[in-house]
């Protein structure tokens, strides 16, 4: 797949890429970004010094539950959406928070069948 930058586009375009793969294909993907988000993210995005450093910085329980939420959509095809505004000039505190209305159930072979959407937003906060 195509390295794609990490913006609100570059996301649309590998979610695009992504589904148009083979179930099999997109279940490997699954289980890769739930095993390692920010690995997965690394191998997928183009990013700037400042997201790399950010995406080191992130908590692990933060991570894991970010990896887990997209596994999930990326095998039920679900979209993903990333809020991306332009940071405040100065100094500023960078939040991800993620937003979701996933139903998640398992069908009768245990897998995880979803309906819903994922929304990543980073905010600023001027200090």
């Amino acid at each position: 797949m195509t390295k794609q930058p990490l913006t609100p586009t570059g996301v649309q375009d590998k979610l695009t890429e992504l589904y148009e793969l083979t179930s099999t294909a997109i279940q490997v993907e699954a289980l890769a970004i739930q095993a390692d988000f920010k690995a997965w993210v690394k191998d997928q995005f183009t990013l700037t010094t400042n997201q790399e450093d950010y995406l080191d910085d992130l908590n692990q329980q933060t991570s894991d539950y970010f990896g887990s939420q997209c596994s999930v959509c990326f095998t039920n095809k679900l979209p993903i959406d990333l809020i991306y505004p332009t940071p405040h000039t100065g100094q500023y505190l960078k939040w991800t928070g993620s937003s979701n209305n996933l139903a998640v159930k398992s069908d009768g072979e245990g897998k995880p069948t979803a309906t819903g959407s994922l929304t990543f937003e980073f905010t600023y906060t001027t200090v």
